[in-house]
């Protein structure tokens, strides 16, 4: 909708992909098996003009370039290497990280991850509170649309926490493009 091209990398470990059955979900009021939620999820990326690409992301690099390339508006500022060796570059990447973001390492390293200690063993994990609350991170142009805290526990908590960091990125994008700050924040409800 905002001139955006959008690229789904769908195979990790995922929240949903835990769940033995969603219930009590918005439009399934009997609930719903998550095989059959995902690939219904998947036809509306695809519908709404998203390229869902059914492989692993195994790392995201930042592309080296010179404070003259930098300037230069729409540049790519990632590549995402897949698990079968695809390469895609991306301007902006929304990683969906809550139980590994192993993969986002090369661009910020250590202090993206927290430790803790559980049952005497040293653990280590995507660190929720890495992003603000709107999604940004210190590495320009990537956004975590994972809930943090307490606010992980329902898909539709998800969601919501997904729809709004996207909007920060429209708004972020069209920011860079010389938009006033409150028509960069304007967005429609309206599906064309």
């Amino acid at each position: 909708r905002y001139g955006l091209d959008t690229v789904v990398f769908d195979r990790g470990a995922g929240s949903l992909d835990r769940c033995a059955f969603l219930a009590n979900y918005l439009g399934f009021p009997a609930g719903i098996d998550v095989e059959t939620f995902q690939r219904l999820a998947l036809d509306h990326a695809r519908e709404a003009g998203c390229t869902v690409v059914e492989d692993l992301v195994e790392r995201v690099e930042r592309i080296e370039r010179s404070a003259e390339e930098e300037r230069e508006a729409e540049r790519a500022r990632f590549a995402v290497e897949t698990q079968d060796g695809r390469q895609v570059t991306a301007t902006y990447v929304v990683a969906a990280t809550r139980y590994d973001g192993e993969y986002l390492r090369p661009l910020d390293g250590d202090a993206m991850f927290e430790t803790h200690e559980h049952g005497g063993d040293v653990h280590e994990h995507f660190d929720p509170d890495y992003p603000d609350t709107d999604g940004r991170t210190p590495v320009d142009g990537l956004y975590v649309a994972s809930p943090g805290g307490q606010r992980d526990v329902q898909a539709v908590v998800a969601a919501g926490r997904g729809a709004h960091v996207a909007r920060t990125l429209v708004e972020d994008h069209r920011q860079a493009r010389g938009y006033p700050t409150e028509l960069a924040r304007h967005y429609d409800w309206l599906r064309p």
